[in-house]
């Protein structure tokens, strides 16, 4: 008998063909992880997004005559607007200090555009839609939100008394 066959081990060949078949289980579990993550992410913006509407809306219901009011009534809150046409509405733009100008929801990461429409039956009622924007993965994301909201001040506003 020869040395040769009593000795035990792995050659060369055994020990690439394993690693190989090791790496593309690794690339395997490793793609799958990468698309979770992007879904984890996607989902978490989204669920911000509708939290962040959902703030807006109760907060529009208790601050309307403060904060939200449409006094020009052209479907935009007055403080939403870019009165000093300097690209950002009023109410995103930041004081010295770092403090937003208002005390309105805000997200950091995330800006919203409101709209108005005055319902016709119940003059109570405005429709509200909230798009929120934010950036993920480099590209502008959106989503858009609507709800009636009842403001029982809104006749009194409306007439200027």
């Amino acid at each position: 008998m020869s040395m040769a066959r009593h000795q035990r081990g792995f050659t060369l060949l055994e020990i690439l063909m394993a690693f190989s078949i090791l790496l593309l289980g690794v690339v395997g579990v490793y793609s799958v992880f990468s698309v979770g993550l992007v879904a984890h992410k996607r989902a978490i913006d989204n669920t911000t997004a509708a939290n962040l509407a959902g703030s807006l809306y109760d907060d529009i219901a208790a601050n309307y005559d403060m904060w939200y009011y449409d006094r020009n009534h052209n479907g935009i809150p007055d403080l939403a607007e870019d009165r000093n046409g300097n690209g950002t509405d009023d109410w995103f733009e930041v004081q010295p200090g770092g403090r937003a100008r208002y005390p309105i929801p805000l997200v950091p990461g995330y800006t919203y555009k409101i709209r108005y429409e005055r319902g016709d039956t119940v003059d109570t009622e405005i429709f509200v839609t909230v798009q929120v924007f934010w950036r993920q993965q480099g590209e502008g994301k959106a989503a858009t939100f609507q709800r009636s909201v009842f403001l029982k001040e809104l006749p009194r506003l409306e007439a200027g008394k």
